[in-house]
């Protein structure tokens, strides 16, 4: 069951938005929990994993200014300086939590509605502000970002880009002169509001004076076609004996590679290299996922449908389907048969979640299938 409403049928938003174009949803979660004690649990959480927080004020804030480092049971430690970190805040700074999914459950579920709407792997990175300037001005990001505000408001501005999709090192650092001068958006997000921003479009992010502000920017990270070449030239072109030529200075190496040309197309193109290049990329992602510790306890999950009485979700940035053979997440890889994908693809889907929680009980088969899936860590309960 998705948290966030998207609004927009994935066919509809990959036509119309994906890569080339923003998309503003306003109001958008089905609720809202979130609040600043969660920040604080967090950071109670972080604190001695400090290089993933950050303060921003009129650039960087050197990290010795708000902490400082002590010695507990023979070890070197650093902890924030509170007062410190509460008057920065005060004078208009914006603390950062990078990879916040790691720390707030809560962070992970909004990530994984985004990864199973795009089907890609996703990262959030959170902004917290009373006022200020914001923490990095203009700039364009080199991946896609869904920006979900969860606390107060901030303004946006989205400015068409000059530098169309930016990898990774192709950073907008030392193009500044180049961003358009008037916006293409400029609007406020209020909490529940999304705003997805392509990489490559410049933006920026502006606290508002006297209005506390939270948000997350959810980062997308689908492989690149970059990404299918080089697995290419590791996994299938070196058994074809084109690719082993030698290149030397004596030799016509503009003849050679203009006969390969036609050996690269047919690779690149070949369905089944693309499916197996998928299937290696999800094999190696990972998703972050809640523990079950207290189902292993006699006093635990005792009935068949106590299951039921949760979400549950796929541990995958790909979500399953009804006509689904074989269920990939997490590193394990088991068959489903149709009855056993008809149900999974059932009780995850929101339409029909409570009609399952008001069923009097799970088959034992089905039973059976969501404690081992839970076990295996295929599956979430949340």
């Amino acid at each position: 069951m998705s948290l966030l409403h998207f609004g927009i049928d994935r066919t509809q938003f990959f036509d119309a938005h994906y890569q080339s174009r923003w998309w503003l949803k306003r109001q958008m979660l089905s609720e809202n929990n979130l609040n600043w004690k969660h920040i604080d649990q967090a950071l109670y959480a972080m604190e001695n994993a400090n290089t993933q927080i950050k303060l921003f004020k009129d650039g960087p804030v050197e990290p010795g200014r708000y902490t400082e480092p002590y010695w507990e049971l023979g070890e070197q430690r650093t902890r924030i300086v509170k007062d410190v970190l509460y008057r920065y805040l005060t004078d208009g700074a914006t603390l950062v939590l990078n990879k916040l999914q790691l720390y707030l459950p809560e962070i992970n579920d909004y990530c994984m509605d985004v990864a199973q709407f795009v089907g890609e792997k996703t990262n959030a990175n959170a902004y917290a502000a009373f006022g200020g300037d914001g923490s990095f001005g203009k700039h364009w990001d080199t991946h896609d970002v869904f920006a979900l505000q969860l606390i107060g408001r901030k303004r946006w501005r989205l400015y068409q880009p000059t530098f169309e999709l930016p990898l990774n090192h192709q950073t907008s650092l030392n193009h500044k002169a180049e961003c358009p001068a008037e916006p293409v958006l400029d609007t406020v997000l209020a909490a529940g509001d999304l705003l997805y921003i392509p990489r490559g479009w410049w933006h920026e992010a502006l606290p508002i004076a006297d209005d506390e502000t939270f948000h997350i920017a959810i980062g997308t990270f689908p492989p690149k076609l970059l990404d299918y070449l080089l697995w290419l030239c590791g996994n299938r072109l070196p058994d074809r004996i084109e690719s082993r030529s030698s290149i030397n200075a004596y030799l016509n190496t503009t003849d050679l590679v203009e006969s390969f040309i036609p050996l690269l197309q047919s690779t690149l193109a070949e369905p089944e290299n693309l499916h197996n290049f998928y299937i290696a990329f999800t094999e190696q992602q990972r998703v972050k996922s809640r523990f079950n510790i207290g189902s292993l306890s006699p006093t635990g999950i005792s009935d068949n449908t106590a299951l039921l009485g949760n979400k549950i979700r796929i541990n995958s940035f790909l979500p399953i389907s009804n006509d689904q053979k074989t269920l990939l997440a997490n590193g394990f890889k088991i068959n489903l048969d149709t009855e056993s994908a008809d149900f999974l693809a059932g009780i995850i889907s929101a339409d029909n979640l409570q009609a399952n929680k008001n069923a009097k009980q799970l088959s034992d088969k089905e039973n059976q299938l969501l404690k081992q899936l839970l076990i295996l860590d295929l599956i979430e309960r949340f």
